[in-house]
């Protein structure tokens, strides 16, 4: 791979994925929205291409060169926010990814890597039960998991190589209200967070190593395969919180408790196949090197810091 254009190159695991293709002496072109003030976030030597997703199908127009390998599609509106429970602005997500698929197959590019995420497996396994789902957070888990499946049927008809790996990553550089920043940001003003009991099966990636990890499926990913980034080490999620709270009560100075079990409504229990990550390892040789706890470190630093 000698070019790249990655959407989103803004966002959390967008910029992680940038920097990473330029240690791989990629030349990377980064899709940013038009007028963003983040552009001087990114690394100098990236093509910085201004076109906002509802326009992503005008891409051959902003971009001359047809020789682009992959396109790394980390761009999406609404992931934690009150837009997740948006269902106008999940389908103009839906509707982009499709829309990015027919641009490739206009520019010749023969692979694309989408960021899919552990919620499309949780929706699933939600929706087939026999009751009442009121959770508007929803349409963000349906856009994606429709997002992926019909961006694999149309990618396969244009024989563009196609993934879309199930992600839980975390990291420093993220000012999203997703679980982890939201435990480390209550204990720093002192107050315990509600949790659910922890019970279920869990696994986090750090977001470094999921740059590697894209970068390594895009390299020698098998087309079709449906992998897992994740660090291997699957468990039960109140010991992954546990690990957050002493190291940012290390960091605070305090000794707040993490209130397991004050949340009862929308848990959801998947089996611990959920999470292998075998084929990715064998298929691509990926390890991760952030370990849990230094990652959790990392980030709260970064939190405590930047807030």
């Amino acid at each position: 791979m000698k070019k790249a254009i990655v959407t989103g190159a803004t966002g959390f695991i967008g910029k992680f994925l940038v920097r990473e293709l330029l240690t791989q002496n990629i030349e990377v072109f980064a899709i940013v929205r038009p007028n963003t003030g983040n552009i001087g976030n990114l690394p100098a030597g990236v093509h910085v291409v201004e076109c906002s997703l509802d326009r992503i199908s005008e891409l051959p127009m902003y971009i001359d060169d047809r020789d682009i390998e992959v396109v790394f599609h980390t761009a999406w509106q609404g992931v934690s926010d009150t837009d997740a429970r948006n269902q106008d602005v999940q389908i103009k997500n839906l509707v982009a990814t499709l829309d990015l698929i027919d641009a490739m197959y206009e520019m010749e590019i023969k692979t694309i890597i989408g960021c899919g995420s552990m919620h499309e497996a949780e929706a699933l396994v939600e929706m087939a039960e026999d009751k009442v789902v009121d959770n508007l957070g929803f349409f963000y888990k349906s856009a994606k998991t429709s997002a992926h499946w019909m961006g694999k049927a149309k990618a396969g008809s244009y024989g563009i190589r196609f993934f879309w790996p199930l992600i839980n990553t975390y990291g420093e550089e993220e000012s999203s209200a997703r679980l982890v920043n939201t435990i480390i940001r209550k204990i720093y003003k002192n107050e315990s967070p509600d949790l659910s009991a922890g019970n279920q099966y869990y696994d986090f990636v750090h977001v470094s190593d999921v740059a590697r990890a894209l970068y390594l499926i895009a390299e020698k990913g098998i087309n079709g395969r449906n992998y897992t980034i994740g660090s291997g080490e699957a468990k039960e999620l109140r010991k992954f919180l546990k690990v957050v709270g002493k190291v940012a009560n290390e960091i605070n100075g305090s000794d707040i408790p993490l209130g397991f079990g004050k949340v009862t409504s929308n848990v959801i229990s998947l089996p611990i196949e959920t999470f292998d990550v075998s084929k990715l390892a064998r298929d691509t040789g990926f390890e991760p090197k952030v370990s849990f706890e230094d990652g959790i470190r990392r980030t709260a630093l970064w939190i405590r810091d930047n807030n």
